[in-house]
């Protein structure tokens, strides 16, 4: 089977036509459409209905698109992989992260590992995206709050604070921490409902049967900062203050809500014994950077 074969075959159901797959792909169109052909006849099935306006998959196309994304993913990753292996040991990594995890972590990470460190770039992605960038071979692991698939490997790299952050004018403004019942009184300004520290938050709040007052919902933790410091209310995040804001732990049931930070891999990575050594100086530098976190 013909890997050219496969890709093609995504960018028609990607594009909806064989016509505006064979403009992206720069491919004449009789020739993407022989090539499309020549897929059906090796895998034995008709994979699109060409019966109507428009090309739409048959139910063995159906089936057959996850298998032929894995297949061309999983190509990508050996050839990615082969590169590093021919250039030697194990000198670069790449991480896929939210851009919190980025600022408040990696970031100082990369840092203070110095000339030596083999983490070098970063993939940003939305909390809800950060395991499909590895799963895609964009990154060599990823960090993320919520618990990976099975059949990824994985390591609690650390745990941190869920902030309550205000106006440096504010009434609450000096207060080492908050309670969760407390804090629920003020208007608030809130991640938008895919965010991870969102979910928390809510999950606390409704297992204590609470309700809460949104004056803002964002997607910039930078932006819910910026509206707190303007005295537009308080907003709760993860992110490390900016802008002179106070921040304050969340306490719930007398314990400091926090978040888990894992660190995810495929197994089957040839540099898997890196990643995991990587992971285990993160982790223990995540432990310096908040060592009042717990649980």
């Amino acid at each position: 089977m013909d890997l050219r074969h496969l890709t093609y075959f995504l960018s028609i159901v990607d594009e909806g036509s064989i016509n505006a797959a064979s403009r992206c792909l720069r491919v004449a169109q009789p020739s993407l459409s022989r090539q499309l052909r020549s897929l059906e006849q090796d895998l034995g099935l008709t994979l699109f209905d060409r019966s109507g306006a428009k090309l739409s998959l048959t139910a063995a196309g159906t089936a057959f698109l996850p298998i032929a994304k894995d297949l061309v993913t999983r190509a990508a990753q050996a050839k990615s992989s082969a590169r590093a292996m021919a250039g030697g040991s194990v000198q670069r990594l790449t991480v896929a992260a939210a851009s919190a995890t980025v600022a408040d972590i990696i970031a100082p990470f990369i840092v203070s590992q110095g000339p030596d460190g083999v983490l070098t770039n970063v993939v940003e992605a939305t909390p809800e995206f950060v395991y499909s960038a590895l799963q895609d071979g964009k990154a060599d692991f990823a960090l993320g709050t919520k618990p990976p698939p099975s059949e990824l490997k994985s390591v609690v790299v650390g745990r941190a604070f869920l902030w309550a952050q205000c106006n440096a004018k504010h009434p609450l403004a000096g207060r080492e921490k908050i309670s969760l019942q407390e804090l629920v009184q003020w208007p608030l300004i809130t991640m938008t409902a895919d965010f991870g520290v969102r979910t928390m938050f809510d999950d606390a709040v409704s297992t204590e049967r609470l309700t809460y007052t949104t004056g803002f919902e964002v997607r910039s933790a930078v932006v819910g900062q910026a509206l707190a410091a303007a005295g537009k209310g308080i907003c709760v995040l993860s992110d490390d203050p900016n802008f002179g804001v106070h921040a304050m732990p969340i306490t719930h049931r007398g314990k400091d809500l926090v978040f888990t930070l894992f660190g995810v891999w495929n197994p089957l990575h040839f540099a898997a014994p890196a990643i995991r050594e990587c992971l285990q100086n993160l982790s223990r530098f995540t432990s310096e950077l908040y060592p009042a976190a717990r649980i």
